[in-house]
């Protein structure tokens, strides 16, 4: 059906209803041990959701069966009744045009995964795995009120995964490099050979001294940080669940007047980016914590009807054969006003960089970060890396002892799953000092 149908279509029926379409082109190489796996096509689907009597109705299938994924949503919808309520939705406006970058094909990325292979060889390097993948995502939403808006989307990421043996013990070093415009082969050779340094220097490491320490976080550690423990408590679903530790703290102190962390799904060079979510609602910055009080949430036009708030285009789906739920876009800690090297001048602390796995838990505050790389600082100097390093605490003691926040800021992209569904994302911010914490 074309856009003109798809209106006329849905402008006939009583309730609000909405339908999106989606057309994907994908190419994806994965390189393990010498071995290639090669994958590559197209992709098709569409949904519509219908609200009547307080819940929704959703169907999902192929484009050309709109009419009939409409009457399947409108049974659906119909079946009981709800509490959900909808908020205003407010214009659309004009939406920005990103300028949307070429892939390279499948057999471009074959002979890059080789090349990047040969790189991360070593003698005591067991196995290595490289996965790129490149996808064009061409997004379109429709609803019963005349809106229709549609975007444009490359995605390319990359994922590097190094693994060593000395004696009985197996390290791992690992790496990530996404883009919405182009590849840079130079810097994905980067990524590999950063990959294989991370497990090597892992293999030759000492133990680390447990105990409270002063600690600087990179910017990978401290996004993570900002995405982890304190994103996921400021979704607005959470809150309205009461499983999150912020749900009754807006607009109270929590944490250091250093720390403002912001989510924006139209930051320029975020793996998050998109400009409307799946509900055709524009994506707006949230501060989540400005200058160390509960500022903001993420919202859907459910939750924000629920909280008497405005929706911040945070609806968002995997694809069109899920529904939208609250999710993050691109996560950060905002940039402070020291150098780094400020930081650093601790009488006695550590250096983390990166995470490598851990746990939150939203409603009680508490987490545990495993770091990627960590070194001891004496008297400012940065010493050897050291192994097994995590880090645990809760939320808002560890907002509350930051006393540091330098001027850099640098970005990470990932994938967060959620409810069985994993959008792309990225975390980020400057180097963070934290006063003290617990080292495990």
């Amino acid at each position: 059906m074309d856009s003109d149908s798809i209106l006329s279509l849905l402008g006939k029926q009583k309730d609000f209803c909405e339908a999106r379409v989606e057309k994907l082109e994908f190419s994806s190489v994965r390189f393990k041990d010498g071995e290639m796996q090669v994958n590559a096509g197209t992709e098709e689907g569409a949904n519509v959701r219908v609200f009547r009597n307080g819940c929704w109705g959703f169907a999902s299938g192929k484009p050309c069966e709109l009419p009939k994924l409409l009457k399947k949503a409108k049974k659906l919808a119909s079946v009981g009744k709800g509490r959900l309520k909808l908020t205003e939705r407010g214009k659309l406006g004009k939406i920005k045009n990103w300028k949307i970058g070429k892939g390279i094909g499948v057999e471009e990325l074959v002979r890059v995964s080789k090349e990047l292979g040969k790189r991360m060889r070593g003698k005591r390097i067991t196995n290595r795995s490289i996965g790129l993948f490149e996808q064009v995502d061409r997004g379109e939403y429709y609803n019963s009120e005349g809106e229709s808006v549609s975007e444009n989307v490359l995605v390319m990421y990359g994922r590097f995964s190094a693994v060593g043996k000395k004696g009985n013990r197996i390290e791992e070093g690992s790496e990530r490099l996404s883009s919405l415009k182009k590849w840079d082969e130079e810097e994905l050779l980067e990524k590999a050979k950063e990959a294989k340094r991370k497990c090597e220097e892992s293999l030759d490491s000492g133990a680390a001294k447990k105990g409270e320490f002063s600690v600087v976080m990179d910017p990978a550690l401290a996004g993570v940080f900002a995405h982890e423990a304190v994103g996921h408590a400021c979704e607005a679903d959470g809150i309205i669940d009461g499983t999150s530790i912020l749900g009754d703290k807006m607009g109270k102190k929590i944490g250091s007047g250093l720390i403002t962390i912001w989510d924006d799904p139209q930051l320029e060079n975020g793996f998050g980016r998109y400009s409307f979510d799946e509900e055709g609602i524009r994506g707006k910055k949230v501060d989540l914590i400005k200058k160390g009080r509960v500022a903001g949430r993420l919202n859907s036009i459910e939750t924000a009807a629920e909280l008497g708030e405005k929706p911040n285009g945070h609806g968002r789906s995997e694809s069109y054969a899920s529904s939208p739920i609250v999710r993050m876009s691109n996560t950060c800690i905002e940039p402070g006003g020291q150098e780094v090297e400020e930081l650093m001048e601790m009488k006695r602390g550590l250096y983390l960089k990166g995470m490598c796995g851990g746990s939150v838990d939203p409603f009680t505050g508490q987490f545990m970060f495993r770091c990627e790389e960590a070194f001891p600082v004496v008297n400012g100097e940065v010493g050897k890396r050291v192994r097994g390093v995590s880090i645990t605490g809760t939320i808002m003691e560890t907002l509350l002892e930051v006393d540091g926040v330098a001027k850099d800021f640098e970005l990470s992209p990932g994938f967060c799953g959620k409810e069985g569904q994993n959008v792309r994302v990225s975390d980020g911010g400057p180097h963070v000092r934290v006063k003290k914490i617990r080292i495990g």
